[in-house]
């Protein structure tokens, strides 16, 4: 290939590992290139390559209007999270090594639609990625990001071609679009304009993010470099698309895509309306092809396939199935559900966004879907707020007493030290003063013994102690909720839903980035230490109290994961007005994502503290968080 200018024709492409084996002809001459395995390189493609060598390889566009594609080097773009005082790398990409792909298949176990653990057990060691089959164009971008000195697997992004019909999009286009330079014009979007310029919009089939590292951004972080890698490497034949789509049953509960610059266009029609007429049609001519769909055929065949694992008939089938549409999901067996939610496509939200000027201009001015259609759809925000709280702790001391018994060896050992009296005082927390006002986190510290714990009861009004007095005043009309672990043996889903709605539930764990299809199934004891941390933060928001206390707060997470949910933690009390009190001995890796407003350093038996957040991170650089320096009022 070396110092030709020629075009190559791709003759055939096959993956091998990794790689992409691409079988090209020049003329009579004819060569292999090893490409990386999702390079958007098909059989008829044009390649040329720059620098006479193979480091560059670009597709031929059809025509001047639209600019060579690049194919090779592979598309990487980089990014950066902040959590605390931390910065991590993160970088998107291509796939292009054999650990690359054994990342992707240890991703894909966190999505709903390829992870296997919902079904039997799989024997033997044979592996394969998922997804990997998919027909069709496709691109995957590998997110990971750096902890250390390592590169860890953040998530992926995966473009694939767009649907066929969609009504909302059907009606957006009917009006005339002509863009002023790549070539692009349809006047209505009838099946001409659909065969012509379908390609010119490119679907998101995914998005995974792996669960520990939610909340952190790194949806918008895949979706800017999906839609940078769509206008410059995505194509059909050397055409870039104009448009990106995304379709998806989550997107009824989450928008995790408005803010990366999609827009609500309308819900598809699903098939719901039809699907019994549909399959009662075909059953009476299931040898034959005629007027039959490819999809049709799958519905079909599925139910087909439930009527002969129940034994009974096609008949009998259709009658479930028209059950499983005109009434409720609870009046089928969790089989028949699971079943015939195969064949049944409900209406689910469509968001669009224009991946140019033009592109996005023409989308807004051609938008009519109003607010009030949004909520018809159930699209209306579902965070959880609350009403801002406000606390006026004036000198709260507690006390702890406790009365001797009158035993020989009690006797026997007051003698033996020379003590005297009947009761044992001890000052647990004195002079703890300050007005708190919703919004704010306040770090509780302390070591072990120093009265963190019995000052988080002391702020309960519902709670006190046997042999504990509490001296001073707590002012203020709120409730407090403690960060408890969720009992019940259901799902987590199922238990929060069922003490606060299905509706709050989602808005609840999606808030805390527990919006996880497998999450929600599995029971509470079943999910990873941070997830049970996102859980419990989320029944906080939902049980609406103003006051969250918060004991051993992330003392049993790594330093990565308790960043991540402390950080999240933080989030939601400012974005909610609550009041957080966070106790813990044990908070040095973590203290920076959590940022509180105060911290009220304790120690026992001695006056209570108020520091900035600043001035105890002073302390702390300095080596000794007890040394005395100038404290702040106790505002926040």
């Amino acid at each position: 290939m070396s110092g030709t200018p020629e075009a190559y024709e791709v003759l055939a492409t096959s993956p091998k590992g990794h790689a992409k084996v691409v079988r090209l002809r020049c003329g009579r001459n004819r060569t292999t290139l090893l490409l990386h395995r999702f390079a958007l390189v098909g059989k008829g493609d044009l390649l040329r390559f720059a620098d006479g060598g193979t480091s560059k390889v670009f597709v031929e566009p059809p025509d001047v209007d639209n600019p060579p594609v690049p194919v090779a080097p592979i598309f990487t773009t980089a990014d950066r999270v902040t959590i605390g005082r931390e910065t991590f790398a993160v970088r998107t990409r291509e796939l292009n090594r054999s650990e690359d792909l054994d990342a992707l298949q240890f991703l894909e176990q966190f999505h709903y639609k390829t992870n296997r653990s919902l079904g039997e057990p799989e024997t033997g060691n044979h592996v394969e990625t998922n997804s990997a089959s998919v027909g069709g164009r496709r691109a995957v971008l590998y997110a990971e990001i750096k902890l250390g000195t390592r590169w860890e697997p953040a998530g992926y992004v995966d473009l694939q071609m767009p649907l066929m019909m969609c009504k909302p999009r059907h009606v957006l286009f009917q009006r005339r679009y002509a863009h002023p330079t790549r070539g692009i014009s349809w006047d209505h979007w009838n099946q001409h304009s659909i065969r012509q310029n379908l390609n010119t919009i490119v679907r998101i089939a995914r998005v995974v993010v792996t669960p520990e590292l939610r909340g952190l951004g790194l949806t918008r972080f895949l979706l800017k470099a999906a839609k940078t890698f769509a206008s410059q490497r995505w194509h059909v034949r050397g055409v870039r698309p104009v448009f990106m789509e995304i379709s998806a049953e989550m997107l009824n509960h989450v928008d995790f895509v408005s803010s990366s610059g999609f827009t609500y266009v309308g819900h598809t029609q699903g098939n719901v309306d039809r699907v019994v007429k549909d399959m009662a049609q075909m059953s009476r001519s299931r040898g034959g092809e005629f007027g039959i769909m490819s999809l049709q055929r799958k519905y079909l065949r599925a139910l087909g396939e439930y009527c002969d694992a129940e034994e009974i008939s096609f008949d009998a089938g259709i009658e479930v199935l028209r059950r499983k549409v005109e009434e409720p999901a609870n009046s089928l067996t969790t089989g028949e559900w699971a079943v015939l939610r195969k064949i049944v496509r409900m209406p689910i939200p469509y968001y669009l966004c224009g991946l140019d000027e033009y592109s996005e201009r023409y989308l807004r001015d051609g938008l009519t879907v109003s607010q009030s259609t949004r909520a018809q759809h159930g699209l209306r925000p579902k965070r959880v707020e609350a009403n801002k709280a406000q606390l006026n702790i004036s000198d709260l001391r507690l006390r702890a007493e406790y009365r001797l018994p009158e035993t020989p060896s009690t006797k026997l050992e007051m003698a033996a030290f020379g003590l005297e009296g009947e009761t044992v005082h001890f000052d647990i927390v004195k002079g703890v003063s300050a007005t708190v006002s919703g919004g704010n986190v306040i770090l509780v510290s302390g070591t072990s013994g120093s009265g963190k714990t019995a000052l988080l009861k002391a702020l309960d009004p519902t709670t006190r102690e046997a042999n504990v007095s509490v001296g001073g005043t707590v002012v203020g009309s709120y409730t407090t909720a403690w960060l408890r672990p969720i009992t019940g043996a259901l799902p987590l889903f199922e238990v929060l839903a069922q003490r606060y709605s299905a509706d709050r539930t989602f808005g609840a764990l999606s808030q805390v980035g527990l919006s996880d299809a497998l999450a929600f199934v599995k029971p509470y004891w079943m999910l990873s230490r941070g997830q049970q941390y996102r859980a419990m933060i989320a029944e906080l928001l939902l049980r609406e109290d103003g006051v969250w206390l918060l004991d051993e707060f992330c003392g049993d997470l790594d330093p990565i994961t308790a960043k991540v949910v402390a950080h999240n933690l933080r989030k939601q009390i400012v974005a909610t007005g609550r009041i957080a009190f966070v106790a813990s001995a044990n908070h040095l890796h973590y203290v920076d994502a959590l940022r509180p407003t105060r911290v009220l350093a304790l120690r026992a038996g001695d006056n209570a503290r108020w520091l900035t957040y600043r001035a105890y991170r002073e302390e702390l650089e300095d080596g000794d968080p007890r040394r005395t320096t100038k404290t702040s009022k106790g505002k926040a």
